[in-house]
């Protein structure tokens, strides 16, 4: 039946291709033009819809840039917030005015650094020129963004899902189409294994060199899970778990969470969803005094929205981070 089902719509992935196309021609040939910026910008992006391991990899950079004292600041669109318009993130806001994502590394980093979100990247990126402050910027999500021309346009792929083997939306996956990562000057493909073969590695360069330009680095990466983080009610042990998540590929973590601990019951939302007060509840009916729920930290910071909901259990959310293969950092080429 999916069989079919995919023929049916490919004609639509020629329509979204060929407008994608076009746009990408007009930026090409200057009929459009991509602005740069004095600021060193860094674009941390991919070519494939929903997660590809974003958040983590700009954690893995803004603690590079705080390691070597280098100020810079962080910009992103604020998928799914309430709010319009340029808002620098500050303590009373929550993932509902910024965000979940912008929210978690303010969490992290807010301290330190200034993170905005705009649906318009140029008018965060000329405050943030005008502020005279900050020597780099983290562009969010921003590799199909072709009006502002990075510096460094870093761009994830999947290994389960490599771009080379995926097609143009609806028929794949794909924002574009797959030619156009040769804008990429670094790629890195994310949730790797850490025992990744070297000759397997090799074969995924041979495919991806088909569609990048100049040699151009290829980096592995994976999740390393940390110590789990209590949210609330730390006076509880874990013995048995229940599961949340709601980020777009939740297989890794929830197999994690299975290897570790005596998991009753998991809970899958969509990512970037929306927790409403029956969701909680919902949760909640599986917890007791021996039973504690374990979330991603992305889910945490929503979460935290209903405290008194949580008021006679115990939450843990897991952090993440992100570790290269081969002795090759990213760092390395920044």
């Amino acid at each position: 039946m999916w069989f079919y089902i995919k023929y049916l719509i490919f004609p639509f992935s020629i329509i979204y291709g060929f407008f994608t196309s076009l746009r990408n021609f007009l930026y090409d040939y200057n009929i459009l033009s991509s602005k740069k910026y004095n600021i060193k910008i860094i674009s941390v992006g991919n070519i494939v819809m929903g997660g590809s391991g974003k958040t983590p990899v700009v954690e893995y950079l803004s603690q590079y840039l705080m390691k070597n004292k280098i100020l810079f600041a962080i910009v992103s669109r604020g998928y799914k917030r309430l709010t319009r318009g340029l808002r620098k993130v500050v303590k009373s806001d929550t993932y509902l005015t910024v965000g979940d994502e912008p929210k978690q590394l303010y969490n992290k980093y807010g301290d330190v650094l200034s993170i905005f979100v705009s649906e318009n990247r140029h008018k965060a990126i000329e405050l943030i020129e005008k502020e005279n402050k900050s020597k780099y910027i983290i562009l969010d999500d921003a590799f199909q963004n072709r009006s502002i021309s990075p510096h460094l346009n870093i761009v994830l792929s999947s290994y389960e899902n490599p771009f080379f083997d995926d097609n143009v939306f609806p028929f794949g996956m794909l924002r574009e189409y797959k030619s156009n990562i040769k804008r990429a000057d670094i790629l890195i493909f994310t949730n790797s294994p850490q025992n990744l073969l070297k000759k397997d590695s090799k074969i995924i360069k041979i495919h991806s060199f088909n569609y990048l330009k100049n040699k151009i680095p290829i980096l592995f990466s994976y999740i390393k899970y940390l110590k789990p983080i209590n949210l609330f009610n730390k006076n509880f042990k874990i013995k048995d778990v229940i599961i949340s998540t709601s980020i777009a590929n939740p297989l890794s973590f929830n197999t994690y969470i299975k290897s570790k601990f005596n998991v009753l019951k998991s809970f899958e939302f969509f990512d970037h969803h929306k927790y409403t007060k029956i969701d909680i509840l919902k949760l909640t009916q599986n917890l007791n005094n021996s039973t504690v729920l374990i979330t991603t930290e992305k889910d945490a910071v929503k979460l935290c929205e209903f405290v008194d909901l949580f008021s006679d259990y115990s939450v843990y959310y897991v952090p993440i981070e992100v570790h290269f293969l081969y002795n090759k950092e990213l760092s390395d080429f920044i």
